[in-house]
């Protein structure tokens, strides 16, 4: 089964009712965040203290493209 992921923006007091139960275009809500998903990715400071982190690691400790895919998901999520 295949999931997508949308955001939509709703002026404050405005968002639509929302239910387990929800058919959304013929599939089915199974997950909802009620805040901007945005709030909880690094600061640009953050990300540098996590690859500082690996670095340190070393890639000997941790195989040379899981380290790679870590620092690359971790960049992915600066605001």
């Amino acid at each position: 089964m295949s999931k997508m992921t949308f955001v939509v923006e709703f002026e404050d007091g405005k968002e639509p009712p929302v239910s387990s139960r929800l058919d959304v275009a013929g599939g089915r809500l199974v997950s909802v965040l009620f805040g901007d998903y945005r709030d909880d990715f690094f600061k640009p400071e953050e990300v540098d203290v996590v690859r500082e982190a690996l670095y340190e690691i070393g890639v000997d400790d941790v195989d040379d493209d899981v380290h790679s895919e870590i620092i690359k998901k971790a960049e992915l999520l600066t605001y």
